[in-house]
């Protein structure tokens, strides 16, 4: 049996039993999730100290509703017409570029929150603190976003696109013995490789940096001292993004790696459609994580805690009281 192609004749749509739900269900997890952050960062804009992190939290969520507002109707027209709708090239190209661009853009993101939150480390608040910072970071950026979208674009020059099972969805082709595109799926994977590699590596120095010698945690610390809390929602979510980096988007890159050297010479199908998925569940959870993850959240998380474990239920009473334990913990 030949590998799967929708521009085959002899291909049976009753073969094919995929339902649109995760697609509905990831586009609208995505879409409210996405509008939850960027409405609490607008509200909350002068709160936090560090400028940096709105700003490349902002360009993630902005690359990651262009990768939904672009990709979904593709989606949605596939599913909806029990799979007779067929994608044109121009709109795989258009779909392959937009999957790879929210993904390496994504991963150089992280990666700069990373670097900003290893330099604050070291540096305190001079970074934050110095003339034209805004710029310097609205222009590291952008530059994210150039490099995505060079490492993007090789394979619409030298490579080709691919109409990958159920014919939703498109990527670089992997398929084929083309030099193109499988130069194209490799520099796409080493990249994305890399950058968790480095990700992953420069958390991990960091987390051992700020447990070994609390003072340098303490050039972290937040602007509001009355609380006495570290950034620990921006921690928490880094610390968290991260994780879910690896285990979500570490899959699919190594399937596009095995394939771009000819290690794995099996045809695509469900496998890869379901790491695509995982790697859209990724993007979408990350304003969420963000959410939950607030600062004030996660003082009511502690509040509770610490109310239930003292036998006190009565949130009007133990609030202050807790405040205060919560407070002499963490100054």
């Amino acid at each position: 049996m030949g590998c799967w192609d929708q521009n085959t004749s002899n291909i049976d749509l009753k073969d094919i039993q995929e339902t649109s739900i995760p697609a509905y269900g990831f586009f609208a997890f995505g879409v409210l999730g996405n509008v939850l952050a960027l409405c609490t960062i607008c509200l909350n804009r002068q709160q936090h100290q560090w400028r940096s992190f709105y700003i490349f939290f902002l360009g993630l969520a902005m690359s990651d509703c262009l990768n939904q507002a672009i990709v979904f109707p593709f989606e949605v027209l596939r599913y909806e017409s029990h799979f007779t709708y067929r994608i044109s090239d121009d709109e795989c190209h258009f779909i392959s570029f937009s999957y790879a661009f929210t993904q390496i853009s994504s991963g150089l993101i992280i990666a700069g929150l990373t670097t900003d939150q290893h330099m604050s480390l070291i540096m305190g608040r001079q970074l934050d603190t110095m003339v034209g910072n805004r710029r310097i970071y609205v222009f590291a950026l952008f530059a994210m976003w150039a490099v995505a979208a060079f490492v993007s674009s090789i394979h619409l020059i030298f490579g080709e696109s691919e109409i990958f099972y159920p014919g939703s969805w498109c990527f670089i082709n992997v398929s084929s013995e083309d030099f193109g595109s499988s130069a194209s799926a490799l520099v796409y994977s080493i990249t994305g490789i890399l950058t968790l590699i480095y990700t992953v590596s420069l958390h991990l120095y960091i987390m051992c940096k700020s447990l070994r010698d609390p003072e340098i945690s303490g050039h972290l610390l937040d602007t509001d001292r009355i609380t006495g809390y570290y950034d620990i929602h921006v921690n928490i979510f880094l610390m968290t993004s991260v994780t879910f980096y690896v285990l979500c988007w570490g899959p699919f890159l190594v399937d596009i790696l095995l394939r771009s050297v000819n290690v794995v010479s099996s045809c695509t199908g469900r496998l890869e459609l379901w790491l695509v998925r995982l790697v859209d569940f990724k993007s979408n959870l990350n304003p969420w994580l963000y959410v939950i993850l607030r600062k004030e959240n996660l003082r009511r998380i502690v509040r509770k805690f610490r109310s239930c474990r003292a036998g006190n239920i009565q949130d009007g009473e133990g609030d202050g009281e807790n405040d205060r334990l919560v407070s002499d913990t963490h100054m």
